[in-house]
């Protein structure tokens, strides 16, 4: 017989011509395809070769063991998704449970009844189209999420890309942490000789995670980076947030917004210029072990279109360390239930302090620890620069 695609297929597996006569006639009058298996030998590759969306098999079948076929299909998992309704005459309670354990999802009682039969029948073929389709739109989801991934992972080199690579000279080396909550983080940073005297630090958090933080700070990294920023003096804070104020204002960028700390290093003069815009203070380490805040606060970038920014200068002593960090390294609760604060930082550098990266390393372990405590995960930040 020839098989009409879009038509369930269902095997019939029996080697009684009466019973094959009586339920193939039922099964092509409601239109359904039919296949036939006189002998279980052949029914596996049938199977194979054809993958109905029934089976109806025989339990009286004389070449082998009905449960034993049923058994041999559920553990092909080629094959095993396909439903299996066992035929019956002559029947006991430990029978219909056999059936059910080796895979069985039905059984049908002889003599047969039309409206039972097609019932029963109809129930499980409609089940496993469903299932089918669910499959198939699983896997379409999961090859659209696996492309998806990719194409993150291929944003994010490019992403990291941008970050700058460590340095040491004669003035100054730098060491940083940077693990992002996403593929594509909120978070970023850099730095850069803007001329022979000048040393541009920064670190800017930008609102939200995801996609869209990511590509609003490569739009961010890049217009610093490469200073496409025609009406402002990259000497001075202050110039700079203005202009960054006029281009990311957050009505014109989907209510994102970003804070940032900005500073200018005289290599000459040991001067640093800085400013923050709505970003907390940085922290600075001096060669005799004391800290103090370094904080000069104005309004975030893209929150007031005419705001008048601010900065200040500080000298900076020979090895001197600055540590500019964003707001996921604290505000985290500590399993006693308490909130590792900021100042709960400048302790812990004060403790740790190095030479090189250690207590970078040692604050991302420990705060890393306080996830599971808090009710969020944010971009884990944090670049220090040492003075020499």
């Amino acid at each position: 017989m020839a098989i009409i695609k879009n038509k369930a297929l269902i095997l019939l597996v029996d080697n009684d011509l009466k019973n094959i006569q009586i339920i193939g006639n039922l099964l092509i009058e409601k239109g359904y395809n039919i296949l036939v298996s006189t002998s279980e030998y052949q029914t596996i590759s049938m199977i194979k070769n054809n993958k109905p969306d029934l089976i109806l098999i025989d339990i009286m079948i004389s070449d082998k063991s009905a449960y034993d076929l049923c058994s041999e299909i559920k553990n092909d998992i080629t094959i095993n998704n396909i439903p299996i309704i066992f035929l019956a005459e002559k029947y006991e309670t430990k029978d219909i449970l056999k059936g059910f354990l080796v895979g069985a999802v039905d059984f049908i009682i002889k003599p047969f009844h039309k409206e039972e039969v097609l019932a029963r029948i109809d129930n499980q073929v409609e089940l496993k189209i469903s299932r089918d389709l669910i499959n198939k739109q699983n896997d379409e989801i999961k090859a659209t999420n696996e492309k998806l991934n990719q194409e993150l992972r291929i944003a994010s080199d490019y992403f990291c890309s941008l970050l700058p690579e460590k340095i040491s000279n004669q003035y100054l080396q730098t060491f940083w942490k940077y693990e992002p909550t996403a593929q594509l983080g909120g978070d970023a940073f850099g730095y850069f000789n803007i001329d022979e005297d000048n040393f541009i630090i920064y670190l800017f958090d930008v609102s939200g995670h995801g996609i869209a933080s990511g590509m609003y700070s490569v739009s961010l990294i890049n217009t610093l980076k490469y200073q496409n920023l025609s009406s402002a003096d990259f000497k001075k804070p202050e110039s700079v947030f203005k202009a960054l104020n006029k281009l990311y204002q957050i009505n014109e960028h989907n209510g994102m917004y970003f804070t940032i700390w900005y500073g200018v290093y005289n290599l000459k003069t040991r001067i640093l210029n800085f400013a923050s815009a709505g970003h907390h203070p940085v922290i600075i380490s001096y060669s005799n072990g004391t800290t103090e805040y370094l904080s000069s606060q104005n309004f975030i970038i893209g929150g007031l279109k005419e705001y008048e920014f601010v900065s200040k200068e500080i000298f900076i002593d020979s090895k001197s360390d600055l540590y500019v960090f964003s707001d996921g390294t604290f505000n985290l609760k500590k399993p006693d239930g308490t909130i590792w604060t900021i100042d709960d930082i400048k302790q812990f550098i004060e403790a740790r302090h190095s030479r090189n990266d250690k207590e970078l390393i040692q604050l991302y372990n420990f705060v890393s620890s306080l996830y599971e405590f808090s009710h969020h995960k944010d971009d884990f930040t944090i670049l220090k620069i040492r003075f020499k």
